[in-house]
């Protein structure tokens, strides 16, 4: 296992690993994003050079994120065996080189191999990520700490819509998504500041006799497993109303709005804008109200904001700016919460586990969604589609919620 602080609290090394934590917890999560959200940016393009269909492009979201899921329950649990920090530099690795080699895709059986093998480090960042982080954070705080975390995922996503404003204005489309997803190398780097500066808060798992399926075993054993399997659902519920906005959006504002490359671009990052502000202020409102009311305010909030976006009639393109802005800022307030709400269900020795397990096979599930959306759009359209998954799944996500114990404040280490 890497190395653990054994500072405590309030000292300054304590403080100076705390910021480095941060900075490597919300770097990854935004690099991350950075090379996940190029996907959807793409797909029009994608679908055009490659001869796709919409229902494909649909079933290859899916793909990538199911092996997402499988990616991060076992990243959690090499988390829990190697350290948060070791582990946390492969998966960067990991989603930087196969994102890359997405560009020499030339039918879509190759592209779905890399997206399938990006998908498998893009799931593994999350859990390991709010574990290294939520080990850090007090726990008057973690709230606000983690939603910060979470906002870097913006971040990101505001650096992949510049790069295709930027590319797609260039190059001809045939050729621009391929130079997008090279660029996603570019993450790689930070590898370098992790493997110097990073260290665990908690110690590890002994390195004998090591399974990789121990720590599955572990959050399902009794005590555990009522939380892992509402846990998951909840999860399900929870990806699921995300991915029914943001798998789909670029291809419904270029299909179903008429918008050109510089349009969309616009929306996106209008929206990404609504997102970031949503993320960061959600945290404050879980350490101030709690994890259950807050989050269910959150999802009555983004039901709210996509029936607004599909029905209301846009008749400026400032209108359209503040529905999206809208949309943006309710969606992304309910992912906020998520890592103080997950890391707080799991004792240490299997936090890793308990976050990779529920957060990405709640991913693989609700990563039917997106497939489910592209075969529903020809007959009902994208927007009343991507309204009627993600609202069903918002409300899911709702009632398992309540289901889980109020954890605000609690002390996890």
């Amino acid at each position: 296992m890497s190395r653990a602080v054994a500072a405590a609290p309030g000292t300054a090394e304590h403080r100076t690993a705390y910021r480095r934590a941060v900075t490597a917890s919300a770097m990854g999560w935004g690099l991350d994003g950075f090379d996940h959200t190029m996907f959807p940016l793409a797909l029009g393009a994608i679908l055009t050079t490659l001869g796709i269909s919409v229902s494909a492009g649909g079933t290859i979201s899916t793909v990538s994120l199911v092996a997402s899921a499988v990616g991060g329950m076992f990243g959690g649990v090499l988390a829990d065996r190697f350290g948060r920090a070791r582990v946390l530099m492969w998966v960067i690795i990991g989603f930087s080189v196969f994102t890359a080699l997405s560009a020499t895709a030339q039918n879509i059986e190759q592209l779905v191999v890399w997206r399938v093998l990006e998908g498998l480090f893009f799931g593994a960042e999350w859990p390991v990520g709010v574990a290294l982080l939520s080990e850090y954070a007090r726990p008057e705080r973690r709230g606000r700490v983690m939603a910060f975390m979470q906002s870097a995922y913006s971040i990101g996503w505001a650096g992949s819509t510049i790069a295709y404003f930027a590319i797609f204005n260039l190059l001809p489309q045939e050729v621009a998504w391929r130079v997008l997803f090279l660029v996603g190398l570019l993450p790689a780097a930070f590898v370098f500041f992790v493997r110097r500066n990073v260290q665990d808060r908690a110690s590890g798992a002994p390195s004998a006799g090591f399974n990789p399926l121990a720590g599955v075993r572990e959050i399902f054993r009794p005590g555990l497993r009522r939380t892992t399997i509402i846990a998951t659902t909840f999860m399900i519920g929870g990806h699921g109303n995300y991915y029914a906005v943001v798998s789909f959006l670029p291809l419904y504002l270029s299909t179903e709005r008429g918008l050109q490359v510089t349009g969309t671009a616009t929306y996106l990052l209008v929206q990404i804008v609504g997102g970031f502000i949503g993320y960061v202020s959600s945290g404050f409102f879980h350490d101030r109200f709690g994890r259950r009311p807050t989050q269910t305010v959150a999802y009555l909030l983004a039901i709210g904001s996509m029936l607004l976006f599909v029905l209301a009639p846009v008749s400026s393109t400032a209108l359209g700016y503040l529905l999206i802005f809208v949309v943006g800022l309710c969606v992304s307030g309910c992912a906020g919460g998520l890592g103080a709400i997950l890391s707080e269900q799991y004792p240490t020795d299997v936090r890793g586990s308990g976050l990779g397990f529920t957060y990405n096979v709640g991913r693989g599930i609700a990563a039917l969604g997106p497939m489910l959306i592209g075969f529903m759009a020809a007959g009902y359209g994208l927007g009343w589609s991507i309204l009627v998954v993600g609202s069903g799944l918002a409300a899911l996500a709702t009632a398992m919620l309540w289901l889980l114990p109020e954890t605000r404040g609690k002390d996890i280490l």
